[in-house]
């Protein structure tokens, strides 16, 4: 029993650690380093400081919401619901030409904000349309997962005919019926609503992104080249750790 237990908290402890160092990556990143320095003045020091602080405040919030004592239950399906909404916008980031920061933004968001009524019964099932609503976008998030396992294993023409099938297959079962089990059909609306509004906004689209210009617009965050370490600099107090150039 002891040795399942150091097990769980091990996990749970690699987890959480690798949780914090992509959240930390992100904001030093991509928030600061891109949007909030000007683009070559990003200072190393900044960025660490930027990345440790985000750490600090992150476990302060997880310490609060753990005195809280929230059913963990509700906690796994609402981190469920955030992975269902973001699944699809960030695959198609990877692949999709179309793909625009205003779409995959207004998509996860929407899908959270459907998501959340959805899950907490705010929406009032008494009423056909309301139900029915929530029928078919669920059968349409059983589809977007289906098609997007199908597309890993197999390829884009594959997931595509997989999606359209499950969706026809699961519909006649679904209406009247799935909107009865709530925290699945708010997770499987999560899938379907973000994939929707994914695909309005940026199918009109008419501009294509050019995936050889990420190492380009990311790759370096100060462009000044470090000083060679020599006598004089090291004397002068200025080595190469204090003029570091980034590239990830």
């Amino acid at each position: 029993m002891a040795l399942f237990l150091v097990m769980i908290v091990g996990a749970l402890s690699s987890t959480a650690d690798s949780d914090l160092s992509a959240l930390s990556s992100i904001v030093m990143a991509d928030i600061y380093g891109q949007n909030v320095a000007a683009r070559g003045k990003a200072r190393a020091k900044t960025m660490l400081f930027v990345g440790r602080v985000t750490m600090i405040v992150a476990t302060t919030i997880a310490v609060v919401l753990a005195g809280m004592q929230l059913d963990i239950l509700d906690m796994l399906v609402f981190v469920g619901a955030l992975w269902g909404a973001l699944v699809f916008p960030v695959i198609a980031s990877f692949y999709w030409q179309k793909i625009t920061n205003a779409g995959f933004v207004t998509a996860v968001l929407t899908a959270l904000a459907v998501f959340v009524p959805v899950r907490f019964g705010w929406v009032p099932l008494d009423v056909t349309l309301f139900a029915l609503a929530i029928d078919v976008l669920a059968a349409v998030g059983v589809g977007v997962v289906l098609g997007l396992m199908a597309f890993g294993f197999f390829g884009l023409q594959v997931g595509k005919v997989v999606g359209i099938a499950a969706v026809a297959v699961t519909l006649p079962f679904a209406l009247g019926s799935l909107h009865d089990y709530t925290v699945l059909s708010a997770s499987l609306v999560a899938y379907s609503v973000s994939t929707l509004v994914c695909l309005a906004i940026c199918l009109p689209n008419s501009a294509t992104f050019d995936f050889s210009a990420i190492q380009k617009r990311v790759g370096n965050f100060d462009t000044t080249p470090a000083q060679p370490e020599t006598p004089e600099t090291v004397s002068a107090g200025t080595t190469r750790e204090e003029s570091p150039t980034w590239k990830l």
